[in-house]
């Protein structure tokens, strides 16, 4: 296959600058200087004028500047993105809202009684207790809140156990909530229920009746 680069110069005969091959490399540099220019005129001046002019040697010009005989060319416009109306509505209540704090608790549930557990006491008294994890943090004025058949059961302790005393027979409902020192609550329990059986006053010596076979 013939290439340019076989061709060897004639002793004695000079060669020509305008040669085919010389030509090629010329046309084809030159070509892609201009494109290179023209992509970067065309991207840093979009919005400005650009001016095409021919130099007296034939090669073409792009330029910002307008020259005598130049040529100002027609460029597109950019396309454009107009960005939706963000609702100042929902800002302001993204902003009004408060991202609840991180509980420092891992688990809290009650230990004693078990869910659904029958106790027999005549007393009508109860023990609790709670399993926390990690430990209340007293330090942090953090205390635990008792609630029995879902009614606050007296002052918030630092105790993970509690006695309750001449309770009603029948089931009752407990839950307890770890609160700091505003009352908020920071993690609560599951609720258990407990039927608590005690003998009646009227019937003190009555005895459940036998299974008959």
């Amino acid at each position: 296959m013939f290439e340019f680069k076989d061709l060897k110069p004639i002793e004695g005969v000079k060669p020509r600058t305008n040669s085919i091959a010389s030509l090629h490399c010329r046309v084809y540099g030159g070509f892609m200087r201009y494109f290179i220019v023209l992509v970067l005129l065309l991207a840093g001046l979009a919005q400005a004028e650009i001016y095409k002019s021919t130099s007296a040697d034939g090669e073409v010009i792009f330029s910002d500047q307008p020259s005598p005989g130049a040529e100002q060319m027609r460029l597109p416009d950019l396309p454009t993105y107009k960005a939706p109306p963000i609702s100042t509505r929902a800002l302001s209540d993204s902003a009004g809202q408060k991202q609840p704090a991180k509980s420092p608790y891992q688990s809290m549930a009650f230990t004693a009684p078990e869910d659904d557990a029958t106790v027999r006491n005549n007393l009508g008294d109860l023990s609790a207790s709670v399993s926390l994890q990690p430990v209340l943090k007293t330090r942090l004025g953090h205390r635990i809140q008792y609630y029995l058949d879902d009614a606050p059961h007296g002052q918030p302790v630092s105790a993970t156990a509690i006695n309750f005393t001449n309770l009603d027979r029948g089931s009752h409902r407990l839950s307890a909530s770890v609160v700091d020192s505003q009352g908020s609550t920071i993690i609560s329990t599951d609720t258990v229920t407990f039927h608590l059986h005690r003998e009646s006053l009227n019937f003190p010596n009555r005895q459940a009746p036998a299974n008959k076979p």
